[in-house]
């Protein structure tokens, strides 16, 4: 057994010893209003990520989703997410790059008075664009997703847990990030 833990730990130093390391991550706020009322959704979010290249086209990392949405009845919901993910990178042209990430994360979300948690399986088609050896500009699309939600606490018998499915193939779900290679 110490030979096998021997072995990987052996190749995962010697696989990390060549890789490029990068943080990346993206930063927003958005606000709706109800036309003639006080009533205002805001969301405000930090998603940090960081990630390294294992092969030329072949990329591993972990990103967190922070998020503090405030609902239009007034409702706060902070919500803490962890997504290990894995990047194909299938067009290399240059400074362009398309790539494909297929991610599993794992959320939980507190509103006023009790929490739950999600599960997710996504995957995102993405564009990356390099301005210097160094820095890069990310962007992705929201892809599939599935999403398992469990709410044991709700107090309404039968959708304490519930599934969903999306494809989003729109811009309006279409996020930006800036990325740094070291």
């Amino acid at each position: 057994m110490k030979k096998v833990l021997f072995v990987i730990a052996t190749l995962a130093l010697c696989m990390s010893a060549n890789a490029k390391y990068w943080f990346s991550g993206s930063l927003g706020f958005n606000s709706q209003s109800v036309y003639g009322t006080d009533n205002k959704e805001k969301t405000q979010y930090f998603c940090p990520e960081f990630g390294m290249a294992i092969e030329d086209a072949l990329e591993v990392g972990v990103g967190l989703n922070i998020k503090n949405p405030t609902s239009l009845s007034g409702q706060q919901k902070f919500s803490f997410g962890f997504a290990p993910f894995l990047r194909y990178t299938f067009l290399d042209e240059g400074s362009f790059h398309m790539f494909v990430q297929g991610s599993f994360e794992y959320e939980v979300v507190s509103p006023s008075g009790y929490n739950y948690w999600n599960l997710g399986l996504y995957i995102q088609p993405g564009i990356r664009f390099d301005l210097s050896d160094q820095w890069s500009i990310v962007s992705k699309f929201e892809g599939l997703r599935y999403v398992h939600t469990s709410q044991p606490e709700l107090a309404y018998p039968g959708i304490q847990k519930q599934n969903y499915f999306g494809l989003g193939a729109d811009f309006s779900a279409l996020s930006f990030g800036l990325v740094y290679e070291f």
